[in-house]
């Protein structure tokens, strides 16, 4: 498909050195399983797999490029604070034909549940500046962390905001360098905030997917859009229209 961003890299970390060849949709993910590549995570789109003989690194597989993929394209693009260490890895990437996205990325782990930075990290990355949080981001909050309600109009949220600060500069900047770049805003849901091997708190899978891949040409973005918008016409035209969710 027109627009597809492919990168291989040939370090240690590549998929290609890491021995992991089939990368199509519909074998991707039994072909990593064979090879002992285990799943120890998934989420909407994706599943996350790690081999025993490559303990520092992961690979995550989607049968469709998503807001994973727009993040990882970013950071191998580079934008300011993205060589910080409360950015992820990204040590390869590839796009096949039809969609399926393949990366390689550092291994990171789950903070402690009383990590006192992390409620903070996610009211960051769910609030945006000038709106009120959503009632149901804060009800997840409250589920998670019951000592950490998200009072993101509290001046100094109970004191975190500057601990959080003196002990992650620049976070703020970082985070709305990915607003602006996100369609849809931020995703705060709980994973999205990892930390890595010094204990860092690791920004993980921040971007909402638009559906029309920031990892793709601006070129190739505009020819996706429109040909979304003349299915959606064609639908209508013939009382097909799309159900509102």
């Amino acid at each position: 498909m027109l627009g597809f961003w492919t990168r291989e890299k040939t370090s240690g970390r590549s998929l290609t050195a890491l021995g992991i060849v089939e990368r199509s949709a519909t074998n991707a993910y039994a072909a990593l399983l064979a090879t002992g590549w285990a799943e120890i995570g998934f989420g909407y789109h994706g599943t996350v797999h790690a081999h025993p003989d490559h303990p520092h690194v992961v690979v995550r597989f989607a049968r469709k490029a998503d807001g994973f993929g727009d993040y990882a394209a970013l950071l191998r693009k580079g934008f300011a604070g993205s060589d910080g260490p409360h950015a992820p890895r990204i040590h390869d990437m590839h796009v096949s034909r039809c969609g399926a996205l393949l990366t390689v990325g550092s291994r990171l782990s789950d903070p402690a549940r009383d990590t006192w930075w992390l409620a903070y990290a996610y009211a960051v990355i769910a609030d945006h500046p000038g709106v009120a949080m959503d009632q149901g981001v804060r009800d997840r909050f409250k589920a998670a962390w019951p000592g950490h309600e998200p009072r993101v109009d509290h001046p100094s949220f109970d004191g975190i905001r500057e601990a959080f600060r003196a002990a992650w500069p620049d976070y703020e900047a970082y985070v709305a360098a990915l607003r602006s770049v996100s369609p849809q805003g931020l995703d705060p849901n709980v994973g999205n905030v990892l930390v890595g091997v010094d204990g860092s708190p690791v920004v993980n899978d921040p971007l909402c997917d638009d559906g029309f891949g920031l990892w793709r040409s601006p070129f190739a973005r505009v020819l996706t859009r429109f040909a979304d918008r003349l299915r959606r016409q064609a639908g209508e035209a013939r009382g097909r229209a799309p159900v509102p969710a």
